[in-house]
């Protein structure tokens, strides 16, 4: 039986080449997060580079992990205060706070992609959806997993566009600069 790595490769097709993120990029950012990220999202993002799923999932990964890149990926001190504020609208802490979520992802309805990082192995860690209207969904498994739940519309947020992925559906990844 096929990986959620390799079915998800079938599913979305050859990649572009792109260039991998390299473990100097990976290291520094979890040196700034001081936890370690899964495996299969730096697997599939040094495969597929940063881009998007058919243009509604965007992923973002580090390509110079500067001071500023590495705030721009992984900071959530915004998310952090909102939840002092509202905590009945937040129910999850956000990184660096014990078990917080880490951002992976968002949609272009607003839905923002995180790993809750509860428990040491980062490739344990569970996936959590909220959307702009702060709903929030809650689901184990990889990265990969996720992603391939969501092609067989199983385990996937409700809020989630029902017409993604569409038929063919392709990573497309960032324009490279340079």
């Amino acid at each position: 039986m096929a990986s959620s790595f390799e079915r998800l490769g079938k599913l979305l097709g050859e990649p572009e080449p792109w260039g991998r993120a390299g473990s100097r990029l990976w290291v520094a950012s979890e040196a700034y997060l001081g936890v370690g990220l899964p495996s299969d999202y730096k697997a599939f993002l040094d495969l597929y580079g940063p881009g998007s799923i058919d243009g509604y999932l965007s992923l973002s990964r580090p390509l110079e992990a500067d001071a500023s890149e590495l705030d721009r990926l992984w900071s959530l001190e915004n998310w952090r205060r909102a939840r002092l504020s509202a905590p009945d609208l937040y129910p999850y802490p956000f990184h660096p706070d014990p078990g917080g979520l880490i951002s992976w992802g968002s949609d272009e309805h607003g839905g923002e992609y995180y790993f809750l990082a509860a428990g040491p192995d980062p490739d344990e860690w569970r996936i959590v959806v909220g959307s702009e209207c702060n709903t929030w969904f809650e689901t184990a498994g990889t990265f990969c997993d996720f992603l391939v739940r969501c092609f067989d519309r199983v385990d996937r947020p409700p809020f989630m566009d029902r017409s993604w992925p569409g038929p063919g559906a392709r990573y497309r990844p960032l324009p490279r600069h340079g």
